[in-house]
């Protein structure tokens, strides 16, 4: 199979994750980024967590010509980011499209219909796809976009992140000299809570923190009704960290020291730590997912979910800190889980599956 993979410039996880697993089970001969994304090819701008090959060289009419000769078997629109949908509707404009098919990795679980519709998608992948969204039953949909239930039904699968290749190289082995870790943007008051829980935990000890973006403001992350309203009278200013970003490598190593680690939401539910932790052989604390993970892991057999309201946080991790088996167990069943079922190869298979079937 041949697949033509619709790009944005920008990075994206989802997107990333998926150009890496696709070339893991076609070969990167099979799989043509359009526009070539540099950080699947050039050195100079490597992600940590992608593997990177010569790709192809070529214009937009050399691919036009690929297309029309038939030699694609598959489109996917990586993101609805603008980058790909715009080189989608200039190449629809000159040619006959192969099959195509839309993934969804924004934080958001906003359901894109509309560019779904637009782009004549036979599929579509999403990654915050609620859980609450898929339980009335056979495939419906509810909620805002209720009218579409029919044609999506039947039509949407969930696809969210998983790990590469290079996220599971091994790390040399230090001593778990860290009770429980946890590093994010400050993009969700759960997580302002988590870290100040914590903190208070004065018999646990704790690294870690919460870093800033410049766009990330006050009263997205205070964690009462009150102290919104408060900054936001103080006119909404710039939300403060208690950390600098760490470095990947200063991540790993961090996870590696560590007895537990934490994920916590952060625009949306799902984030690359929930998967790297485990890929680490670290135990994952979480709360409960509210999106639709197929094979996700199982609470006290793979990782430990605990409260929505995080109250129970401190417990969990007293009693896995101090239940040194236990930890062992749960890292060994959810490391040998990840790997039969969520690393990016996985995730590609799924997809092409998917489309095999559908399409």
């Amino acid at each position: 199979m041949k697949v033509l993979y619709l790009t944005d410039r920008d990075p994206d996880y989802l997107a990333d994750q998926i150009y890496d697993g696709l070339c893991a089970v076609l070969g990167w001969q099979n799989v043509f980024d359009f526009p070539k994304k540099a950080a699947y090819h050039d050195p100079g701008v490597q992600l940590a967590y992608v593997a990177q090959n010569p790709g192809h060289s070529y214009g937009l009419d050399d691919l036009i010509e690929l297309i029309g000769r038939k030699q694609i078997d598959l489109a996917i629109l990586s993101s609805p980011r603008g980058g790909g949908v715009h080189i989608y509707r200039m190449l629809a404009a000159r040619v006959d499209m192969p099959p195509i098919v839309l993934l969804d990795g924004e934080d958001d679980n906003r359901i894109r219909a509309d560019l779904f519709r637009s782009v004549k998608a036979a599929l579509y992948f999403k990654r915050e796809l609620l859980i609450d969204d898929v339980r009335c039953g056979m495939g419906w949909f509810k909620s805002s976009w209720r009218s579409d239930s029919f044609e999506l039904a039947g039509k949407m699968h969930p696809l969210p992140f998983s790990v590469t290749g290079a996220s599971l190289m091994p790390m040399p082995v230090v001593s778990r000299d860290i009770d429980v870790s946890f590093v994010g943007r400050a993009s969700h008051r759960k997580r302002m809570k988590a870290v100040r829980l914590l903190k208070e935990a004065t018999d646990l000890h704790f690294e870690g923190g919460v870093y800033v973006n410049p766009s990330d403001r006050s009263s997205k992350v205070a964690e009462s009704w009150f102290g919104r309203m408060a900054a936001k009278v103080r006119g909404d200013p710039p939300a403060s960290g208690s950390i600098q970003r760490m470095r990947p490598d200063e991540y790993r190593q961090l996870l590696c020291r560590s007895k537990m680690a934490l994920s916590i939401r952060g625009g949306g539910f799902d984030t690359v730590r929930y998967w790297e932790i485990v890929a680490s052989k670290t135990p994952l604390i979480s709360e409960r997912p509210d999106i639709v993970i197929p094979h996700n892991f199982e609470h006290g057999v793979h990782a430990i979910f605990c409260r929505p309201d995080l109250d129970d946080l401190p417990m969990w991790a007293r009693r896995m800190r101090d239940d040194e088996s236990a930890r062992q167990r749960m890292a060994e069943a959810a490391h040998r889980h990840l790997l039969t079922f969520h690393t990016s190869e996985r995730r590609a298979t799924y997809l092409l599956d998917l489309c095999k079937r559908s399409l």
